[in-house]
C-alpha cells in the first residue's frame, strides 16, 4: 500500500508541475518558435536578437508590438523604447534570470595541505 500511495503523490506532483509550467515562456527557444501562452497571448521568438515578439491582438489590448528580453527581462515598443511590461501580460521570468550565480558551489571546498614528496 505505501508504494501505491508514493507512486499517486508523485503522479500528482507532476501533474501539478506540468500546470504550472504553461504560464511561463519556454526557457530555450528555437528560431521563429511561436508560443501561445494560457492568457492566449501570441509570441514569436528572434534568436539573432535574443528577445520575444508579443504580437498585437484583441484578446491582449496592444495596439503595436512589444519586445521581451528574457536575459535582462526588458521590454520595449516597436520603436525600441525600453518601456513597462503590459499590465494584462503576465511573464515568469526563466530560472536563469531568476538565480544569478555568485560562483559559490554547495558546500565548500578545501585544498589539501598534505605533505609533498
Amino acid at each position: 500500500m505505501d508504494k501505491r500511495h508514493f507512486l499517486i503523490a508523485a503522479m500528482c506532483l507532476m501533474a501539478l508541475a506540468g500546470c504550472t509550467q504553461k504560464t511561463e515562456l519556454p526557457e530555450n527557444p528555437e528560431d521563429k518558435e511561436e508560443y501561445r501562452d494560457s492568457q492566449g497571448n501570441s509570441w514569436i521568438y528572434n534568436a539573432m536578437l535574443m528577445r520575444w515578439a508579443l504580437m498585437p491582438s484583441a484578446m491582449n489590448g496592444l495596439t503595436s508590438t512589444h519586445y521581451y528580453y528574457p536575459q535582462s527581462g526588458s521590454w520595449t515598443d516597436a520603436s525600441g523604447t525600453r518601456v513597462n511590461p503590459p499590465s494584462n501580460v503576465k511573464v515568469a521570468p526563466s530560472s536563469s534570470a531568476k538565480s544569478k550565480s555568485s560562483g559559490r558551489v554547495f558546500g565548500t571546498s578545501r585544498r589539501s595541505s598534505g605533505i609533498h614528496a
